[in-house]
């Protein structure tokens, strides 16, 4: 029996530009309240670090693996 690969190229992830705060409890006569966004560029890094930590985590979750090496970021 032979064997064939085909290996294709694949998009990486879509990068936010902002990210929402969880919304907070209301009282239902206020109505909705449309979350502010928060620009990523007004984030301090260990905000970033921790959001992308969770990002990696669910990810891998979702797809039922367990990641064997801790990526780096690149300088």
């Amino acid at each position: 029996m032979m064997a064939l690969k085909h290996a294709i190229e694949l998009q990486p992830f879509a990068v936010p530009n902002f990210v929402l705060p969880m919304p907070s409890p209301g009282k239902r006569q206020d109505g909705w309240a449309e979350p502010r966004a928060i620009p990523l560029a007004a984030l301090d890094v260990h905000t970033l670090d921790e959001l992308c930590a969770e990002f990696r985590a669910g990810v891998f979750a979702k797809a039922g693996k367990t990641p064997n090496v801790q990526v780096q970021p690149s300088p």
